[in-house]
Order: structure tokens, then sequence, then C-alpha cells
């Protein structure tokens, strides 16, 4: 019988926001024929007309309980973390992997004090970096330090993220493991315009689209390219209301939202993805986009330059639009240096086998008598 793994995720795929924590989801898919996986996950809608509704789905063999409750104050809250808390003490399981710390490393810990349940947990928050961890209240504070502290091990998905959460005073055993990179790609032919692409949310306090925008428009021969912007968000209006002011309807396209596989359309048939964050803790996207054989102008912000280089496209300072402008320029009249087989075998190391590989070690360094 294969060990079962117990994983307790704050952010997860839903009705409501199937693309919510779906890094979480492609970390548990990346070692279920190793073991068997059972999810329980908390969402915050008003959908169903019960306070508290639990529904039970089967995703590829991974069972996974949601539970979805409305928003009516603490007692709510506590209510169905109780519910939680009981199916967890009913569920078989050989250790817990909390996913974000959170209620879930919490109610992992409690799990460890109470039945010496081992447990791991694994860390995407970029709080820790805008010191939102330090501004909250004390209690919380040695809940998630207490946690990470006891887990068997912590798993940052950067080393930077892990120098914010250590600057947090998090003490850990850290292992850094990223986050899986797979997609579908497929051959498709490029866009006749020259194409830059960006993906992700439209909210400018974290991925600064405005500065993509304005260095856009500083090109010259505009009608021979185009800028693709995918996602939304609450300054998508704003992003709107900018690329009419420029006038550049006619080279700036807003798509929505996109499924994972659509987006891989997007990039393929693009030549440049453009990150312009002011953090990431690791950034998906950039690796996704090495995986579809396409080069990357990226912000030196936290993540992305572990895995970036001058193989993969041009890094920029946080906040820079002359650099991002001038990296914009070089890629256009230098497309050719970058290698497709150099840019796949870079994303290579986020493969679902190479981060099944970290996962099952750290996994088999609990001793089978602890279960």
């Amino acid at each position: 019988m294969k060990p079962t793994v117990l994983h307790l995720a704050k952010w997860y795929p839903t009705k409501v926001e199937p693309l919510l924590g779906l890094f979480v989801r492609k970390h548990i898919m990346a070692t279920k024929n190793e073991f068997d996986h059972t999810v329980i996950s908390i969402y915050n809608t008003d959908i169903y007309e019960d306070d508290i509704t639990r529904i039970v789905t089967d995703f590829e063999g991974i069972e996974e309980v949601l539970y979805y409750y409305k928003k009516k104050g603490v007692i709510t809250k506590l209510k169905v973390l109780f519910r939680v808390w009981k199916e967890i003490n009913s569920s078989r399981h050989d250790f817990i992997h909390a996913h974000i710390i959170s209620w879930t490393s919490t109610l992992a810990y409690l799990q460890a004090i109470l039945y010496k349940t081992p447990f791991f947990i694994s860390e995407h928050w970029s709080g820790y970096h805008y010191k939102l961890f330090l501004k909250q209240n004390s209690f919380v504070k040695y809940c998630k330090r207490m946690s990470a502290r006891n887990a068997k091990m912590v798993f940052p998905v950067s080393n930077s993220l892990k120098t914010d959460m250590l600057a947090s005073g998090i003490k850990a055993n850290y292992k850094i493991i990223g986050n899986v990179v797979d997609g579908k790609t497929t051959e498709q032919p490029k866009n006749e315009l020259f194409t830059f692409v960006f993906v992700g949310d439209l909210e400018q306090s974290h991925k600064n689209v405005k500065g993509i925008i304005d260095a856009f428009s500083q090109l010259k021969n505009k009608s021979t390219l185009q800028l693709d912007i995918i996602g939304e968000g609450v300054d998508m209006g704003a992003y709107i209301e900018q690329t009419e002011r420029l006038n550049l309807s006619n080279s700036i396209q807003f798509h929505g939202a996109k499924s994972n596989n659509e987006v891989f359309e997007y990039l393929t048939k693009s030549h440049v993805l453009v990150l312009n964050s002011n953090y990431e803790t690791f950034s998906v996207i950039c690796a996704e986009a090495l995986l579809s054989g396409i080069p990357v102008i990226a912000t030196k912000c936290g993540g992305p330059e572990a895995f970036l280089n001058e193989q993969t496209g041009i890094l920029i300072d946080v906040g820079n639009t002359n650099q991002l402008l001038a990296a914009m320029k070089f890629i256009i009249n230098n497309y050719n240096h970058y290698s497709l087989k150099d840019l796949k075998g870079i994303a290579d190391q986020f493969n679902s086998k190479q981060i099944a590989k970290k996962l099952q070690k750290a996994y088999l360094t609990i001793n089978p008598s602890d279960y």
C-alpha cells in the first residue's frame, strides 16, 4: 500500500476561481504515482445557500475536499475550521503537507503535538517581502513560527523567499523546491507582427504593467509590433485608458483571463515574454515562456533571476522603464540569438519528474516507524 499524504491547502482551484493555487495541485500531481493524496481546502463564497457546504471531487485520482463557507464573521470561520479538524482526525494519512503557512500549518502542528503526525510545509506567499508578516498579531506570528520550526521541512519556492522568511524570524529546516512547470506546447506559427506578451494579474502595485505600456509606446515602427496583455485585475480599466490615451489601441490587445492551455498557445505564437514585476517568489510564467521556446525580459524581482540569465533573455532593475525599453529594442534586433533548445532545457529543471524527485526524497526522510 502506498503512503498517504493529507494536503491542507490555503489556496486551491475552486468552482469560483479554477486557477487559484493551481501550482499546489501541480505539486500534488507530481507524486501521485508514488503516494496516495487527499486534499482539504476552504474557500469563502456566497454561491451556496448553506453557511458551510462540503464538496468532494476526484481529480485524476486525487480526492479533493473543499469547504465553501459564507463570510459571516469569526464564528463561521471557526466552524469551518472545526469541521476541517474533524475531517483530518477521521482521514487515513501517514503525514501531512501544509501549503502556505496559515491555518493549514497550525492544524498540522496541532496534529503533530497530539498525535505525533509528521508534517511538511510549502510556502509561496510574497507577504514576507513586503513585511506583512511582521504586521500580524503576536498570536498569529507565534503559531506560524512554531509550525515552521516543528515541520520536518519547509519548502520555499525560491531562495529569495527563504531569505525573506528568515528575515521575518521564521526558523526552519529549509529545502528549496520550485513550482512545477508543465504544459501542452505544440508547434505554432509565430504571429506576423513581432509580439511581446504579458501574462498575469492586472494589478499595478505588483506587476507594473503601466511600465510595459510606457516602454512599448516609445518603440519605433509600432506598426510592425504587437503587445498582448493576458489577465484580469483591478487596474485593467486604467491600462485600457492608458493605451487609448497613447493611441496604441491598434497595437495593444487585452485578452482577459485565459486557461493554462490557452496561455501556452499565446506564448508559443509570441516572440518575447515581458515581466515587469516589483516582486515575485518564483514566477511560473517565466518558466512557462522558456518551455514554450521564447526568451524573457524580466525584472530582478526575487524569484526569476534564480533561473534566468543572458541565455534566456534580459534581466533589468525593478521599476526601470529605460532599461525595459532598451531590452525590448535589443531583443527585436537580436532575436535569432536565442536558442529554442537552450530555452526549453532551462525550463526542464522544473518539469513534474524533477520536482517529484525532490518531493519524494523529502517525504522519504520520514521513517516508516514514525507513521
